[in-house]
């Protein structure tokens, strides 16, 4: 733990150094050019679009993260007014948008988080650059023709977004003490759809800029503000069912003093599971609500049933193995959780196929269904750290023995994917258990 802090403090170091180096190297560059009052006021322009479009992302119903337009208007920007502007104006103005943003956080903690978000804006625009002057790429200020910067503006695109993501990525893996291949897989993809969709717009900007000033500028800015207000109602609507329909979750806790703790715990760690196993974003997004909801099926079943200790008769084996089936058709209902209705119905299948309700088998069984099923027998297993969390018909194991079990059903009762992720998310765990 110590070691990655170390490790933390000295990257944070490192890259603000090397940030301020080019901040000022850039600044004395600039300094020697003279400015009339007419480009300061494109730069005081330009500032202004930055910063709000910063403060004003884009939230897409059912996406894991935000958009905003800051890369279409940077690279408008970096095209009309060359590569120094663009490094000085826009790293001070996405500073200045991180510092209003984060402004009733501690003090200390926003100016070290807000200084390091600004060095990694720093040092991707100043990387990208390089890299667009080293492959030939030239700016409207040059007086060159749109048509001829395509490619060097993919480079430039390409540049920017993977050293800013490979900056935060070593940031979270630092502070996390969690794989960074991880971390990076996870943000491959939406680096990439940030880079195909709002790169190209970075274009449109420019030329706006070049045939009408500042007023095409603001003329394309109309459209994005008319959809991002249509899509933001959409997606805070789609958090509030969601986050309506996950205290169902909590109902199980009527019936059941161990649920509520042990659907928490499958939650949180199919998440992780989710993450080292590499689903996809939206996957990522909706398995902490599949973990929290997969035993809603249980809700009416009586407790006699569910917490029997001796042996079941054919008939209550018989509720007991219905309960996927019941939340699935109870999850179906719902419009929003679509998604994770059979992973929900298919939680308790094997790879085997000796599993219920439906006997699947192998890649029959949806991914996500498989996380949830791992999770949930370990936790089930073992059991949750008070008396209350322990079930009446098993005496809990230990994390070792629990795990032990999980690694012993790879490829009959688990499939063997989940239970290589979740052996790796156990191992960085283990401190946490003093095992």
């Amino acid at each position: 733990m110590r070691q990655s802090q170390r490790a933390f403090n000295r990257f944070k170091i490192i890259v603000s150094l090397i940030s301020l180096t080019v901040f000022l190297i850039t600044l004395e560059i600039e300094c020697r050019r003279h400015h009339g009052l007419g480009e300061y006021g494109i730069l005081a322009v330009f500032f202004t679009l930055i910063f709000f479009a910063e403060l004003w992302p884009i939230k897409f119903p059912g996406a894991i993260t935000e958009f905003n337009m800051t890369m279409p208007i940077l690279v408008g920007f970096f095209l009309s007014q060359g590569p120094t502007n663009t490094i000085l104006v826009a790293t001070t103005s996405m500073f200045a948008a991180n510092l209003f943003a984060h402004r009733r956080q501690p003090f200390r903690w926003v100016l070290n988080m807000v200084a390091l978000n600004g060095s990694f804006d720093c040092i991707s625009l100043a990387g990208a650059s390089v890299a667009y002057l080293a492959v030939g790429g030239k700016t409207l200020v040059q007086h060159s023709a749109i048509n001829s910067m395509v490619l060097p503006l993919i480079v430039w695109v390409g540049v920017c977004t993977t050293l800013n993501m490979c900056l935060v990525t070593t940031v979270e893996s630092l502070t996390l003490h969690e794989s960074w291949r991880m971390h990076a897989r996870q943000k491959l993809s939406w680096y990439v759809l940030n880079y195909v969709i709002t790169g190209p717009s970075g274009v449109l900007f420019a030329f706006a800029f070049q045939q009408f000033g500042i007023r095409g500028i603001l003329l394309m800015l109309a459209p994005f503000l008319v959809g991002r207000k249509a899509l933001n109602q959409d997606a805070v609507q789609l958090d509030a069912y969601i986050e309506t329909i996950s205290t169902l979750g909590s109902y199980m806790q009527i019936y059941h003093p161990y649920t509520k703790g042990h659907l928490e715990r499958v939650a949180e760690l199919a998440d992780e599971v989710a993450q080292e196993v590499n689903l996809p974003p939206q996957s990522l997004m909706f398995i902490r609500n599949a973990g929290l909801l997969h035993d809603i099926g249980k809700v009416g079943v009586d407790e006699s049933v569910l917490d029997k200790v001796g042996k079941l008769t054919n008939e209550e084996w018989e509720i007991i193995k219905s309960h996927p089936s019941r939340g699935a058709e109870i999850l179906s209902q719902m419009k929003y959780l679509e998604i994770i209705v059979p992973w929900v119905r298919g939680h308790h299948e094997r790879t085997d196929g000796s599993g219920y309700p439906d006997g699947l088998r192998n890649n029959q069984i949806p991914l996500e269904a498989a996380v949830i099923s791992v999770v949930d027998a370990f936790d089930a297993m073992t059991g949750g750290p008070e008396e209350t969390d322990k079930r009446n018909y098993r005496n809990p194991l230990t994390h070792e023995q629990a795990i032990d079990q999980v690694r012993l059903g790879a490829g009959t009762q688990f499939d063997a994917r989940v239970v290589k992720a979740f052996l790796k998310v156990m191992a960085r765990r283990e401190p946490e258990h003093g095992e």
